[in-house]
């Protein structure tokens, strides 16, 4: 492996974070949020670009001319290596401003935060989530944003000197990053078409939010979280907080967001037929029709039929699709309702969306391999391709996928078990290891959605805090990376 282009595409990353955080600092210094840190928060968003420009300048003159030399081992090492550069740096306001002195609380806010998990160390009397300052809140709510659609892919996106090159970033970095194996030659061009549909749907649920009560700076940040698929809040009532206007928007934006983006655009541009007759679509609104059914029988009845449904609705969304809002607090539902919301968070998003876990697609491979594998017990010379609709699948993306599942049930497992060790209950550590692999945010009992995670041991939050990034980076695009054949030459 070329160490030199990876350096030189991390300080073009370090210029990309040092500009995004110009923003935050803007927020900070033109708004007065009462916050004890309020001093201190300038300071911190002031130095952490400066640092960042500097650490970009250097890199980029030392190593810059080499970023055009990407192969495919230097792709993910570039972003797994990129999502920690990101983190590292994305923590440095909350530690200077003394928001979260913890190195540990710090890191796990930060990579929950890029990663789109949306798990949260705030949100305990003391460090109530409304008592953090404008600014720093402000980039807490944007680094979701960043990541829903991709650090990396937006570096693609505004440096179309990688060309053909970032389709190995792309690829690595995007769920579902095989579909684009067709575009490769225009790589740049999509990831433009791509940022552009997420920044115009932003803006559209900004209006939307605002209209519907919410406070500009309310509206902003709910949108970035929505879009993404992120779920952080203002408010330690998350959702909740707000009226059923903005929660029934949220619904619908969610369950946009947990789209396929390609597909999404096709419904912007009118061709309804094209997302209906999607096999993994179809897989994706069945199950979480089917949950909503359950649901209105099982889960505890609102105040009004409207608010009841509501309620289902909305937790059914926030956890199909990772988001991890909340409404109510579904660790008071009864036992067959919160082991259907286990089971979403196993099911996540579509490829090519914000939302994280297996994915529909994958699970439906799944179900076709175990069909085909029953009909070969019965005709033992029979040929039964796995298939997507029309589509036949190779066997080499079977067994990339089937790999992928076996490396995620072993990652899962060793979460729920890291969990259990530091003293935790069953329910919760099982729903902690869900939650963070799958980048959902809230589980149950102690990390239910009216807790936080602020009491996990140290040791904990780091794991917890890997796991994010495994299960945002698709697992093998981070395991390649500790498999000596990646650093061959």
């Amino acid at each position: 492996m070329d160490h030199r282009p990876v350096l030189g595409i991390f300080g073009y990353l370090l210029l990309m974070l040092a500009l995004c955080l110009l923003a935050p600092l803007g927020v900070a210094i033109g708004t007065d949020s009462g916050s004890p840190h309020e001093n201190s928060e300038v300071f911190a968003l002031a130095v952490t670009p400066g640092l960042g420009l500097i650490g970009g300048l250097y890199l980029m003159r030392r190593f810059g001319r080499f970023s055009r030399d990407l192969g495919r081992r230097e792709g993910y090492a570039v972003v797994a290596g990129g999502w920690l550069l990101a983190t590292l740096v994305g923590m440095l306001p909350y530690l200077l401003s003394g928001v979260l002195p913890s190195l540990s609380e710090a890191f796990f806010e930060t990579m929950s935060g890029f990663t789109t998990t949306g798990a949260s160390v705030f949100g305990y009397p003391g460090r109530e989530i409304e008592s953090i300052p404008h600014g720093i809140q402000f980039w807490r709510h944007m680094t979701q944003w960043l990541g829903g659609m991709g650090i990396i892919v937006m570096g693609v996106a505004l440096l179309p000197f990688l060309g053909v090159g970032g389709y190995h970033l792309v690829r690595a970095e995007t769920p579902g990053g095989a579909v684009f194996e067709r575009d490769r030659p225009r790589i740049v061009e999509v990831a433009r078409e791509m940022w552009r549909l997420y920044l115009l749907i932003t803006v559209i649920l900004v209006g939307l939010f605002w209209l519907a009560g919410m406070s500009l700076f309310d509206a902003v940040c709910h949108a970035f979280t929505t879009m993404s698929t992120g779920g952080f809040s203002t408010h330690g009532e998350s959702m909740g907080y707000f009226g059923a206007q903005a929660q029934w928007i949220a619904i619908v934006f969610m369950f946009l967001a947990g789209m396929n983006f390609s597909l999404l655009g096709a419904l912007l541009r009118g061709r309804v037929r094209s997302v209906t007759s999607n096999p993994e679509f179809r897989t994706y609104a069945l199950v979480l029709g089917c949950v909503v059914a359950v649901g209105l029988f099982a889960a505890p009845m609102g105040e009004s039929a409207e608010h009841h449904l509501r309620q289902v609705v909305f937790q059914t969304v926030s956890v199909a699709t990772t988001t991890g809002y909340a409404t109510a607090d579904f660790e008071q539902w009864p036992a067959m309702m919160k082991m259907l919301l286990l089971g979403l968070m196993f099911v996540g998003g579509c490829m090519g969306s914000t939302g994280g876990s297996v994915k529909p697609a994958r699970l439906l491979v799944y179900t076709k391999v175990v069909l085909r594998e029953l009909y070969r017990l019965v005709y033992p010379h029979g040929v039964r391709p796995v298939k997507i609709g029309e589509r036949v699948l190779e066997t080499q993306v079977v067994s990339n996928i089937l790999a992928f599942g076996s490396a995620y049930l072993v990652l899962f497992l060793a979460g729920a078990l890291t969990m259990a060790v530091s003293g935790y209950d069953m329910p919760t550590s099982i729903s902690a290891s869900a939650s963070a692999l799958g980048n959902v945010g809230p589980g149950f009992g102690a990390v239910g959605p009216m807790a936080n995670w602020s009491h996990l041991p140290a040791l904990t939050q780091w794991v917890m805090s890997l796991l994010m990034l495994f299960g945002r980076l698709e697992v093998l695009s981070v395991l390649v990376l500790f498999s000596p054949w990646a650093w061959k030459k």
